[in-house]
């Protein structure tokens, strides 16, 4: 890669990975933004694309094989392998889901080379990712050193961004001067490393855990991704319920975390305004403004503001072999005179645009799937007609499932929602147990974060990031649930009689207490 970059990584990432290979991998994740240069975009905005992005195969592909082997050579010979644990259920989806896609590219009439390449890679990540995260148990260096270069990665990734808001590298002035990292991983990575502390055992009020429990928030903000915002409040609620047993830390740590970003919000000129602004004019928009009815267009309307959809201009979404109602069109009313400043009246447009486009190809991708219920439209099929990303190749919904489903078949979001669901339910698992440790928790929490963030995009499988780390961090959970399972059976097998009787399996008093 003939850069500055380039440079960088290629001395230093392969030592990283080398020496923590799945600390090595999870951080290229967390700091490299897979986001390319546009015009708008600066260079901290769009630090290390060159991994996802460079070529017909990005970079982080070698590399995750080269963690991958790195892995395996410190944990082989593999011991305590369990056929029927969690994490050999999600290698099996994982690995299902790569040969679904693979397949289908051929039977489509794709080379080897573009049905592996450019359907299954995503899904190849998924399973090293996966693959590293049950390694976790076994790479020794890697548990302890986890916590503290991920936090420290994130306080890196913070002040960067003050850094780019001060050059004015913002990722969409039409947003806010403030809104940095367009990115959406980044915000669930923080999500995640934040809920992964609220009541933490560990926990310890230096200036190590405090700096990471502001940096957390205030990367959320900066990043302004409303669907994280949502998922952020869900598993907030949800790790709050199942660590009930820690409110009071968790009520202080909430309580530090929101004094910080509110000094921050309300310090910072006009900050509080374009996240007020934002949020009233996604709430406008699902309430029916703007000439929606329920977040999706009426057909014949348009936005407010010609700005666009995912790059592209929003297209009124008729499905497939519909007509346009028949009939002179009503003369249009006269528009209303608004309060807002011409400044404020495009970023409010440019929302409701967004906004809305998310919400309609839920409806106009349902009618396609409707159409083309049991084989989908291939992988290679062009655009189909009333979805909101109009430029883009190939079909492409503002929702995993359903995009997955018109690429590959009625299978492939069984598989999906399969693997997502297993995930969940292992996550919250771990979050209700006391001894998991802030590694496991953040990767539950990011667990828990993904399934409601792959329904506003298809971020498994459009990208390189999201399934990297969905892998990694449900590998984490799986070989802890797994762990805790040796852990009941090895207790199990101690408190069995041993003078030939045949007590009855839990007949100890002590066998089902609570862990201390």
């Amino acid at each position: 890669m003939p850069s500055a970059v380039g440079v960088v990584f290629a001395a230093t990432l392969p030592l990283l990975v080398l020496r923590l290979p799945l600390v090595g991998i999870v951080l290229v994740a967390v700091l490299a933004q897979e986001i390319g240069p546009n015009g708008r975009f600066g260079a901290l905005t769009t630090f290390g694309h060159q991994l996802f992005l460079a070529g017909k195969i990005p970079a982080v592909l070698p590399l995750a094989v080269t963690a991958v082997l790195a892995a395996a050579a410190q944990c082989w010979p593999p011991r305590h392998l369990r056929l029927r644990s969690t994490g050999s259920v999600l290698l099996g989806l994982a690995s299902a889901l790569v040969a679904l896609a693979a397949g289908s590219g051929l039977v489509h009439g794709q080379s080897v080379f573009s049905a592996v390449n450019q359907n299954a890679r995503p899904f190849v990540l998924l399973v090293m990712g996966l693959v590293l995260g049950l390694s976790l148990r076994m790479l020794r260096d890697d548990r302890r050193s986890f916590a503290v270069m991920i936090g420290a990665g994130l306080a890196a990734l913070l002040v960067g961004a003050a850094v780019a808001i001060r050059l004015g590298e913002v990722a969409d002035d039409r947003l806010s001067d403030y809104f940095v990292y367009y990115d959406s991983a980044l915000p669930a990575i923080a999500v995640a490393a934040f809920g992964g502390m609220l009541g933490d055992r560990g926990w310890r009020w230096d200036w190590r855990h405090m700096v990471v429990a502001v940096a957390g928030p205030l990367l959320i903000l900066f990043s302004f991704r409303r669907s994280v915002w949502l998922a952020a409040v869900v598993v907030g609620v949800v790790a709050f319920v199942l660590s009930w047993a820690r409110w009071r830390l968790m009520l202080k740590q909430l309580t530090f975390a929101g004094l910080m970003v509110a000094v921050v919000v309300l310090a910072a000129p006009g900050l509080a305004a374009d996240v007020g602004l934002r949020s009233v004019g996604s709430f406008e928009t699902s309430g029916g403004d703007d000439g929606t009815v329920g977040g999706a267009w009426v057909a014949g309307s348009a936005p407010t503001s010609p700005a666009t959809v995912s790059g592209s201009s929003p297209t009124n979404p008729i499905p497939s072999g519909a007509t346009e109602p028949a009939g002179p069109t009503p003369p249009a009313a006269a528009p209303r005179p608004s309060p807002k400043p011409p400044a404020e009246q495009d970023s409010a447009g440019h929302q409701a645009a967004s906004t809305s486009g998310h919400i309609s190809d839920l409806r106009v991708g349902w009618d396609h799937v409707r159409a083309n219920l049991w084989t989908g439209v291939g992988p290679s099929s062009p655009q189909l007609p009333g979805l909101a990303a109009s430029a883009s190749t190939r079909v492409y919904v503002h929702n995993e499932l359903l995009q997955d489903w018109l690429r590959y078949g009625a299978a492939a979001p069984v598989l999906v929602f399969l693997f997502l669901s297993v995930a969940g339910i292992a996550a919250l698992g771990r979050l209700r147990d006391r001894s998991s440790d802030v590694v496991v928790r953040a990767a539950a929490a990011f667990c828990l974060i993904a399934p409601l963030c792959v329904m506003t995009a298809p971020f498994l499988s459009e990208t390189s990031r999201w399934p990297l780390l969905i892998g990694a961090a449900a590998g984490i959970v799986g070989q802890a649930t797994g762990k805790q399972r040796g852990d009941n059976v090895r207790r199990e097998e101690q408190q069995r009689p041993t003078d030939g009787s045949t007590g009855a399996i839990g007949s100890s008093p002590g066998l089902w207490a609570p862990r201390s």
